[in-house]
């Protein structure tokens, strides 16, 4: 009885887990890409590149962004 207690608990908190792991997912993707764009933004303005480099920090903060999605699925799905 004791074993099946503690297996119960060990599911409820692996499902908890992944629960939380999966509402990190939209912030990942979306928090990635603002911040790349921030720094090009603020790199565009001090060497004056206008628009390169906030598209490359851009391109960046997806690529970073959908790779930490994969590290997590890969880990937790």
């Amino acid at each position: 009885m004791k074993k099946l207690k503690e297996q119960s608990e060990k599911e409820k908190l692996d499902e908890i887990t992944k629960v939380g792991v999966y509402l990190t997912v939209p912030f990942v993707l979306a928090v990635s890409p603002i911040f790349g764009w921030w720094i090009g933004s603020w790199l565009d303005k001090k060497f004056e590149t206008a628009p390169y480099l906030m598209y490359a920090g851009l391109l960046m903060g997806f690529i970073a962004g959908f790779r930490e999605l994969y590290r997590l699925i890969k880990r937790f799905g």
